[in-house]
C-alpha cells in the first residue's frame, strides 16, 4: 500500500513514489503545492526506496496537485491504522478531502487485520471534524497530547473504542 492509482470522481491518487517526491521537490506547480508543511514529506519520501516507509497517496485534480493523504505508521497490533491528510488552502472547501479520505478508507478497511481506522485532528480544526464526521468517524477518548481522536470501525469488526460521553461532536 500503496501500489496502485485509486480514481474518484474527481480525483487521482497517485502512488507518492520516491520518483514523484523529487519531481515535485524539484519543480513546484506553483499552486500552493508543494506547500511548507509539504515540504518534509516529500523530502523523506524522496530519499527511500523503502517500499514500507512509502504510505502516501499525492491527490490531483485536473492534473494538478493539490494534496497528500496516507497511513501513519504501521498497522497497531490491535488493528488500529490511523490516517493522515492534507490539502492546499486553494482545494478545501471544495468536498476533495471527503472524496479522497472515503477512497483511501475503502481501501484501507480491507486490508488484512485492519479492525478499526483513525486520525488526529488538532482542537479548533472544524473542517476537518467535519469531514471525518461526514464518513462516520466518532471523536473517542486516547488522542495525543494536544489532539482530537477520531476512530471509525471497519465494516465487520465490533467497535473497540468509547465515545466521548456528554459532547455532540459530530
Amino acid at each position: 500500500m500503496p501500489d496502485t492509482v485509486l480514481y474518484t470522481e474527481r480525483l487521482v491518487l497517485r502512488p507518492l513514489t520516491p520518483a514523484l517526491a523529487r519531481g515535485l521537490l524539484a519543480a513546484p506547480s506553483g499552486r500552493g503545492f508543494p506547500g511548507p508543511d509539504d515540504l518534509d514529506l516529500l523530502a523523506r519520501t524522496a530519499a527511500t526506496e523503502d517500499a514500507d516507509a512509502r504510505h502516501t497517496y499525492l491527490l490531483e485534480h485536473d492534473g494538478r496537485p493539490i494534496g497528500t493523504l496516507g497511513v501513519a505508521g504501521a498497522l497497531s497490533p490491535d488493528g488500529d491504522q490511523e490516517l493522515g491528510y492534507r490539502l492546499v488552502t486553494p482545494a478545501r472547501g471544495q468536498g476533495y478531502g471527503t472524496e479522497a479520505v472515503g477512497a483511501l478508507c475503502a481501501v484501507l478497511e480491507r486490508g488484512p487485520g485492519v479492525r478499526r481506522l483513525t486520525a488526529e485532528v488538532r482542537p479548533g480544526n472544524e473542517a476537518s471534524r467535519r469531514l471525518l464526521c461526514r464518513l462516520g468517524f466518532l471523536e473517542v477518548d486516547g488522542g495525543s497530547t494536544g489532539h482530537l481522536l477520531f476512530a471509525r470501525a471497519a465494516p465487520g469488526s465490533a467497535p473497540a473504542f468509547r465515545r466521548i460521553a456528554g459532547r455532540h461532536v459530530c
